[in-house]
Parts: C-alpha cells; structure tokens; sequence
C-alpha cells in the first residue's frame, strides 16, 4: 500500500514534464483546393504551455513535401533567434512570406501568392520548444475551367428547335456544365419549359420555340477550384417574318438577273452598232465615196452556212446601197455595192 502512494506522487510530480510545452490550435490535417493564380493563408496559430518556462526561444519551420521532388525534406521557410531564412529549391522564396511580423507571437502563419500547380504537395508548420508541435496543410492547387465558347446550331424561327453548345478547352476535370436563362441580363434564373439536356455535356436543346424562349442564356463551367462563364442571345424570328424575308431574296434575285441581262443586250447592241458603222464605211469605199450621206440606220442580218456574214446598211432617204463582207478561211473580201 505504502509502494502504491510513492509511485502516484512520483507520476503527479512528472506529470508537468508530460504535458505539451508547444500546441498548435488546428484542426487537424486541412486538405485544400485552390485555383492556379491564388493566394492563400496556410494557418499554424499555437500556444504555450505555462509550464514551459525554459530560456529556449522558439522556433519555426515550414516544410514542403512533393511527390514530383522525392527526398529529404526542405525547409523553404523558418524563423529562429528573431531572423527568418528563406530556403532555396523550392521554387517558393520569391512567393511566401509569415503573416505577422514576428512569428513568435503566437501565430506562425504563412502566405503563399501566385499559386501553381507545382505548389502542389503537404506542407507541415513545425513549431519547436521543449518539445514539438506539427501541423499539416494538404494543398491541391489545378487550373479554373478556361473561358467557354457559346453558340447556337439551327434556324432561330417560332416552331423550330435549336441547340446550344458551350464548350470550355481547358480546366482540371472534372468540368460540369450548367445553361440557365437570364433574367433582365443578372443572375441565373430556372429554364423554360420545353429545354432537354443534350447528348454532350454543354448541350442544351430547346424545342418548339415561342416567344418564352427568347432572352439571354448562359453557360457555366465549373470544378473543384472556380467557374467560367459565356452567354449566347437567342433572338426569335417569326416564321412569318422569315417567308418574307425569303420571298423578298427571291425578288432581289430576280432584279438582280434582268439587270445584268440588260447590260450584256447593251454591250451587244453597242458592239453591233461599232460592226454596223465599220461596214457602211466599206461600203462608201467600195463605191469610190458616191455614198455622201452618213448610215443613221443599221440593220445586222447574219446566217453562216458558209461562213458567211452579210451587213445592211440603210439610209434615211430610202436610199440603201450594201456592201457583203465574205470571210472565207479568215480573209476577208469586200464586193462593190450594186446600184440601186
């Protein structure tokens, strides 16, 4: 009886010895997502134990572990004797910094600015006194969805249906996609009936459009660590509106044609007119110039049975002389005019 009450008194004399000179108020292991660019506070707030009463000053350490960079560990970041040393080979020392100016105050949190997707790993707050207090963060750090593209497929006409497509090129997967109609341009707002979800994940079909489905859509794309976002006006067109629009295309078509009919008939009757004046012209030289009067009337009769060509000249008075331009193997004759 007399051995079981010395050895309670020598328990309770050590039991201040047994207690945690350093304890860090967390809770526990932290895994966190964070997006490439961010900042973020890694917490490692602890205390001291009274008991803890030593001459020792504190220190500070903060290490990375990667499975890209396997080995012995690295502090990148420590505080001793009132100094804080930026390790090297971590890629870090430019990007992270303690939080307070001096760690010792009980709080030996950091920053970390610019994440990348290499930041990825656990980091562990090692607070040292008489003893040693660990904390450990577990970072994930992925790319936010990349700006999506949006578009419409189909006619936009009342009583027809149409597909949106929204489709974001980058972004850690998984990536889900959501379509919401805007209401007054903010906000996202429920879909309209008669909107199905596509075989794509972006997909959004509307049927049996009607003036409900006109507005703004919108289209997310989000993951663990952020959203992208793009919009699409769907603007409706009544199919009356559109029977117009292709009959008055037909029209223009049509205008468009006979005009350009008109100019080739202009050209030839300017290139006949040219032909018509160089043959009357022949036909004065033929006569030995007896025909004073100038051609104010051409006529242009042509039959090639044997390559033949036969111009008409006339005058005003009635009076008509004509000259007949034989073409025979490319040369060609001239015949004096008959008298009339």
């Amino acid at each position: 009886m007399a051995g079981h009450g010395a050895s309670l008194l020598l328990l309770l004399g050590l039991m201040p010895a047994l207690l945690l000179a350093v304890r860090i108020n967390g809770k526990g292991r932290e895994v966190l997502h964070l997006a490439k660019g961010d900042s973020v506070k890694l917490g490692c707030p602890y205390v001291l134990e009274p008991e803890d009463n030593g001459p020792q000053g504190v220190g500070i350490e903060w290490i990375q572990i990667t499975p890209e960079r396997p080995g012995p560990e690295k502090v990148f970041l420590s505080y001793q004797d009132h100094h804080v040393n930026y390790g090297s080979g971590s890629g870090l020392q430019d990007r992270v910094a303690f939080v307070q100016n001096d760690p010792s105050q009980y709080d030996a949190s950091i920053r970390l600015a610019d994440l990348q997707v290499s930041d990825t790993g656990t980091y562990q707050c090692r607070v040292k006194k008489n003893t040693v207090a660990v904390h450990e963060v577990i970072v994930t750090v992925e790319e936010k969805p990349a700006s999506p593209q949006c578009w419409a497929e189909g006619e936009v006409i009342e009583g027809n249906s149409v597909v949106l497509r929204c489709y974001s090129q980058g972004g850690a997967s998984p990536l889900a996609y959501q379509w919401a109609k805007l209401a007054s341009g903010y906000g996202g707002g429920r879909l309209p009936f008669g909107t199905i979800q596509g075989r794509a994940p972006g997909d959004l079909i509307i049927r049996s459009l009607t003036e409900v489905h006109a507005g703004v859509y919108q289209c997310r794309v989000t993951n663990r660590v952020g959203y992208s976002t793009c919009q699409i006006n769907l603007t409706l067109v009544p199919r009356e509106k559109k029977v117009g629009i292709i009959v008055g295309s037909i029209l223009g078509s049509l205008l468009l044609l006979s005009l350009l009919g008109l100019l080739i008939w202009a050209l030839i009757c300017r290139y006949r007119q040219k032909e018509c004046q160089r043959a009357c012209s022949d036909c004065r030289s033929s006569t030995g110039g007896t025909m004073t009067r100038a051609c104010n009337v051409c006529a242009h009769h042509t039959y090639s049975p044997h390559g033949i060509s036969y111009m008409q000249c006339q005058h005003g008075d009635g009076d008509e002389r004509a000259a007949a331009l034989i073409c025979n193997e490319g040369m060609r004759h001239q015949v004096a005019c008959p008298a009339l």
